[in-house]
């Protein structure tokens, strides 16, 4: 498939003597557990759960060099709960700064709270300032990040050590739409699932009070605010088939679970770019914590070929969920093809350069 030429546009916001912004320097990331683990439970719905089996470093290479290469990643965020003890979850981060490109950036993104009942804190104080000196003064990273993706919790004591070691560069990655970016936090993905899957066809998402609605209505909220958001783009949609045009039906199975529609996530980024300020609009990600969970499903692709899996051993996915995701990896080699976005009137499309052409997907 060829790259994308201009199938984006931006709205008339930016200052007449600030420099066109490049679609290249666009966030380009994903969300995925540093410890690739098949079953990353334990910390998440619970810390009494067994522990993952650590990656051996040549399955880190291979994910890091898959992820930064063929699927264009600028930025991973590295989710991480103690699924895998501290000292084993340490090694593996080392291999992920070593074996990524320098340009690109890692971002450790700590799960503070269990999902089940307990919501107990997943680290003590003195984990979160072991961890913190780590990836600070050992592997000489700049940012961190808090997985969440239920609204305004509070992520506990452990908070105000991550800002104290990370002062005005912590992350809230999974903020969900109508949920403030507050301090400590200077930015935040945000979760699109609802927005994105709301529709069964092109017709169905675009129509009055489905998901385009949505989705505008949430980008003009985030333009009056002042912090940078990165949009997600999703992989994992509801399930289809028991409702007439795509509504929610009612559950998040994932036996269950569908891919989304093809070209969706193409639409959905045609109007984030087009609608939201240039000075708020941080990039895209995409979460593929939620691909391994779905793909890993015995109905899906099972253990073996599922998301994970595949990085590990170096494969293009190819399985149950592979048309979205290779449609969100397709927009990112897009981006990174150094398309400029130049001030242009609302939903004015930006002129392609001389010779280039557009597939039929963006047209």
């Amino acid at each position: 498939m060829l790259l994308a030429a201009a199938i984006f546009c931006a709205p008339d916001a930016t200052p007449p003597d600030q420099p066109e912004r490049r679609l290249a320097d666009l966030e380009r990331s994903y969300w995925v557990h540093a410890s690739l683990g098949w079953m990353p439970h334990k910390g998440y719905w619970g810390m009494e759960l067994a522990a993952c089996q650590p990656p051996t470093e040549p399955q880190v290479r291979n994910a890091a060099q898959l992820l930064t290469g063929h699927y264009a990643a600028n930025r991973l965020y590295l989710v991480y709960h103690k699924e895998i003890m501290i000292p084993q979850a340490e090694q593996v981060f080392r291999w992920w700064r070593q074996h990524c490109p320098r340009e690109v950036e890692i971002v450790p993104t700590l799960v503070m709270r269990t999902y089940d009942k307990s919501q107990a804190e997943v680290f003590t104080a003195d984990e979160l300032r072991g961890l913190c000196a780590f990836f600070r003064q050992e592997v000489g990273l700049r940012r961190l990040a808090v997985f969440d993706v239920y609204p305004n919790r509070d992520q506990g004591a452990g908070l105000g050590i991550l800002t104290e070691v990370f002062p005005k560069s912590l992350i809230r990655v999974g903020i969900q739409p109508d949920e403030m970016v507050k301090p400590p936090f200077v930015s935040a993905v945000q979760d699109t699932w609802s927005g994105f899957c709301h529709g069964k066809t092109k017709t169905d998402w675009l129509d009055k009070g489905f998901g385009a609605e949505i989705l505008r209505q949430w980008i003009a909220k985030r333009n009056e605010t002042p912090h940078p958001i990165v949009w997600d783009l999703v992989v994992v949609a509801w399930d289809y088939s028991t409702t007439q045009r795509g509504e929610y039906p009612g559950y998040d199975d994932a036996a269950r679970n569908m891919p989304l529609p093809a070209g969706r996530n193409v639409l959905a980024a045609r109007e984030i770019l087009r609608m939201a300020r240039p000075d708020h609009m941080a990039g895209f990600s995409s979460d593929l914590t939620i691909v391994q969970a779905n793909s890993a499903h015995a109905k899906h692709d099972g253990r073996a070929g599922s998301f994970y899996e595949t990085l590990k051993r170096a494969e293009v996915y190819s399985g149950y969920y592979a048309e979205p995701f290779a449609e969100v990896a397709e927009i990112y080699r897009s981006l990174c093809a150094n398309r400029s976005m130049k001030p242009t009137a609302v939903s004015q499309p930006m002129t392609m350069p001389a010779g280039s052409t557009s597939p039929p997907w963006q047209q």
